[in-house]
């Protein structure tokens, strides 16, 4: 208290460097925990080489893209697309977002010489994001609270080890693809939306509005499906403001904690402007590249023009509502991993639990929340029901962008295929949804019995983790990508190490 008075009298910039000062000391804790979390990853997605600039396989694509793009066009040369291009006219495109090619843009421009050399980077960069704005969700989440026990701490440092490397972003920086790109931005620029609508809903200002709209923009342009929760909220929000001004200034205030807004109507005017903006060139985008508003028409497919077959089972759809019962059953199961003889022992599961007749074309390696990720799943379901109560204000901000997250990543539902990577589209639901459940465990009457409980699963869903990376990375047991021969046979030759350390070495003692 002497200290808070102190900073009263000698004016805000005193009180400003406290806070900061007391922010540090509430919080250093989680550094330790931050750089493993990013040591594993960078290790990951350099492949233990350190090297964040060395070429993979399908990682050029968005370096063409930026230089057409700078050149007023959106085709790129078969080579940067390869076996996922889509022709029309006579000329090549992806079916991905221009996001990241914007990323791109600053890069392409300064360093000439280092195409397909930035995905890497890239991917590292919103890893650590990711890490960032779960523990900015976090922090808000548990501001409110003064305890700060040895439990509290422990348990938030899962979380933040669990977001990093106990989750699929481990397994998505592990190879630097194209498509694992796209997934890892559409879900760190939501998860970054999030956080500036946090603190819009707290204070509102134009400048903060202005930062959610482009994120959102960013979101969407990387990856459509988790993309459009950010969009959906931002309609919700414009919505509020419109009745907010015409004569309902509390419009959702107690419901959404959202603060009252001086000039609604401009805010409306703002937020409706910056909707029309990226709703007009996403779809602006997908007329310019097929001359249709679907940004995936498979009619255009190589893949399915070679195989026509896989263009009738589609019905030349991406989504299929006769699919979601496979894929709830599929992602939400427990049979979503097995256990081989070798290093590391556990991998995923490739068998589907087909319901019904879905339009599933392919199967990759897959798991489930319950299974690969169960200390998120477990502190998400904990966190459900202080979302639906609005246990506090921050929970209560965050009851839209849930919900918006939840359905963007549902989509992907009704997709005509399962893979672990899809997964990662509900990464910023659960991100919300387990930290809401962190704060709820801390108030609980054993968090000590819980919080153990948590440590437990934790362990278990960073091995889990670690383990599909490794093979998605070493063992080219998934579908895309190659890995290097030198890399492959040194990791079996690692592992024939470790069988012949449990197998042979008992016999000989013998």
């Amino acid at each position: 208290m002497g200290m808070l008075a102190a900073a009263h009298k000698f004016g805000p910039g005193v009180k400003t460097d406290l806070a900061k000062s007391h922010w540090w000391r509430r919080n250093r804790y989680m550094l330790p925990t931050f750089l493993v979390a990013i040591v594993i990853c960078g290790w990951f997605v350099t492949w233990g080489d350190w090297s964040f600039f060395a070429q993979e396989d399908f990682c050029g694509f968005y370096d063409a893209e930026a230089r057409s793009l700078l050149a007023g066009r959106l085709d790129v040369p078969p080579a940067a697309i390869g076996t996922e291009s889509f022709t029309f006219e006579g000329k090549t495109y992806g079916y991905f977002g221009i996001g990241p090619a914007l990323l791109r843009i600053p890069l392409v421009l300064l360093f000439h010489n280092m195409d397909g050399r930035w995905s890497r980077l890239m991917m590292f960069i919103a890893c650590v994001l990711n890490l960032v704005c779960a523990h900015r969700i976090l922090t808000l989440v548990c501001r409110e609270r003064v305890d700060d026990t040895h439990s509290q701490r422990l348990l938030r440092s899962l979380f933040i080890l669990c977001a990093g490397i106990g989750s699929t972003n481990v397994f998505l920086v592990a190879r630097s693809f194209t498509f694992h790109e796209a997934i890892i931005w559409g879900s760190t620029f939501a998860l970054l939306f999030t956080c500036s609508m946090l603190s819009y809903f707290a204070r509102p200002s134009k400048a903060l509005l202005t930062l959610a709209g482009f994120l959102a923009f960013m979101s969407l342009h990387s990856r459509a499906t988790v993309g459009i929760a950010p969009l959906l909220v931002m309609t919700a929000v414009t919505g509020v403001l419109i009745s907010r001004s015409f004569g309902n200034p509390k419009a959702l205030g107690s419901i959404l904690a959202f603060a009252a807004t001086p000039k609604a109507r401009s805010h409306a005017l703002l937020a409706g402007a910056m909707i029309m903006i990226i709703v007009v060139s996403y779809l602006g985008v997908n007329y310019a590249k097929f001359h249709t508003l679907n940004g995936i028409p498979l009619k255009y497919y190589d893949l399915y023009a070679q195989n026509p077959r896989y263009l009738q089972m589609s019905g030349g759809r991406q989504l299929h509502l006769e699919n979601i019962p496979t894929t709830l059953v599929s992602y939400l199961g427990f049979h979503g991993l097995w256990l081989g003889p070798k290093f590391p022992w556990l991998f995923p599961s490739r068998e589907a639990t087909f319901i019904g007749s879905p339009a599933i074309i392919l199967v990759e390696g897959f798991s489930t929340f319950p299974v690969s990720m169960p200390a998120l799943f477990v502190l998400a379901v904990l966190g459900c029901l202080p979302l639906l109560r609005g246990s506090g204000e921050t929970v209560r901000r965050l009851r839209l962008p849930a919900l918006a997250l939840l359905l963007g990543g549902g989509v992907v539902l009704a997709t005509i295929a399962l893979t672990e990577r899809y997964l990662h589209e509900f990464y910023p639901v659960l991100m919300i949804c387990a930290a809401v459940g962190v704060s709820r465990v801390e108030q609980e009457k054993y968090p000590r019995v819980t919080t153990i409980v948590i440590a437990a699963l934790a362990l278990i869903s960073i091995a889990i983790n670690c383990s599909f990376a490794l093979e998605n990375q070493r063992l080219d047991a998934w579908s895309v990508g190659g890995v290097p021969d030198a890399k492959k046979a040194q990791f079996k030759k690692f592992q024939r190490a470790i069988y012949l350390f449990f197998h042979v070495a008992p016999a000989i003692k013998q």
